[in-house]
């Protein structure tokens, strides 16, 4: 079986720093893991070729029209197409599912809410043609999967058969490689935050504003703060970008902190890729509370979870975690163990092996397509 992996500039670049040797395996979304097994060959197929193409697609709203185009050249040498990151690689293609023109079986996994600010009957019919086009759609929460169905409206039989639910995990392989030797509390000097998709650095800096506590924030250009007057206690980098480089800092980090503004709409698994560090490094962390995770920090006994733009509620937990050794030990050894029972990059790979094999069997064996 060939599975084609489409991706984006910042996949295939986890990728070649996977192949270095410097990055975990997980931004490759089950490829390293599923491979391993050898009855399945991941595909990743290179994301821009024709730069001139994309600039056409630009004109129209379609974001990655090179690689589809190319894609249309290639469905000999494949048997599912496979989409990380849903519908943004996928609009023309998907355009061509509905028109009957392409055939090819379409796996997705699903981090955002398919909620409109301004929700109609034409734009929900227009979600669900777009899920019908999917041969399987594994939802990164089943709390997001639920308000799918219940927003959408969907029948059990329209869905049962093609949803499920997989928890996108870190590489094992970059802890035992990168992670192992814990620093301990009395080690650790600030804490740490780091992102950039509906961050709320903003909050977060007030709530420091005065505490006798240093914070690192790794942003990038795009979403630096709009604090004008950043306290001494904090610290902006918006040119450290890397995984591999943010190592150290978390390392001797106190807690990795996880700032979240969205509107209700927009809910989704804002936040999941910075619990990836929380769980890979060991650390404590302090979260806006976000219902469609599917790790619950609090419940996992990871950290705390604040309310949005909750100043007082930040600076509380700050204070436990800076200065209560017993606490911060406590969630730190939740983050081992959740990371080693629960929540990894083989277990996300596993599942996705045993999508791609049920889709196989159904659409391409059973030659349904």
């Amino acid at each position: 079986m060939r599975v084609l992996l489409v991706n984006n500039y910042s996949m295939e670049r986890a990728y070649d720093l996977w192949k270095n040797g410097i990055s975990g395996s997980h931004h490759v979304w089950g490829k390293i893991e599923i491979e391993k097994k050898g009855e399945i060959e991941v595909i990743v197929f290179p994301h821009v070729k024709y730069r001139w193409i994309n600039k056409i697609g630009a004109v129209f709203g379609v974001t990655h029209l090179d690689q589809q185009v190319r894609i249309l050249f290639q469905l000999k040498s494949f048997d599912i197409l496979y989409a990380p990151y849903s519908k943004a690689n996928l609009k023309f293609l998907l355009l061509l599912k509905v028109l009957g023109w392409f055939r090819k079986p379409i796996v997705v996994t699903i981090h955002q809410p398919f909620l409109l600010k301004r929700s109609t009957a034409i734009s929900r019919y227009i979600s669900k043609l777009v899920l019908a086009q999917y041969e399987a759609a594994v939802f990164l929460s089943e709390p997001l999967m639920q308000r799918t169905i219940e927003f959408l409206g969907l029948e059990e039989e329209q869905f049962k058969e093609k949803f499920s639910t997989a928890q996108w995990g870190p590489d094992i392989s970059y802890y035992d490689k990168y992670c192992v030797t814990r620093i301990p509390f009395e080690s650790c000097e600030y804490f740490i935050s780091a992102g950039h998709t509906d961050r709320d650095f903003e909050t977060l800096i007030e709530a420091f504003r005065g505490l006798p506590f240093k914070l690192k924030i790794f942003c990038t250009p795009t979403s630096i703060p709009k604090t004008t007057d950043i306290p001494s206690n904090v610290e902006v980098d918006w040119a450290v970008t890397f995984s591999k480089d943010l190592i150290p800092f978390y390392q001797k980090s106190i807690a990795i902190l996880i700032p979240l503004k969205f509107p209700d709409y927009k809910e989704g698994c804002q936040g999941m890729t910075s619990i990836q560090d929380v769980l890979t490094f060991g650390k404590p962390s302090i979260i806006t509370r976000n219902r469609c995770l599917n790790i619950s920090v609090e419940g996992e006994g990871l950290g705390y979870e604040v309310s949005m733009y909750d100043v007082a509620g930040w600076r509380e937990k700050l204070e436990v975690l800076a200065t209560q050794k017993q606490k911060w030990e406590y969630f730190s050894e939740n983050a081992d163990r959740v990371f080693r029972s629960k929540v990894n990059s083989q277990l996300f790979g596993d599942h996705m092996g045993q999508v791609f094999k049920k889709v196989y069997e159904k659409y391409v064996t059973n030659k349904i397509l």
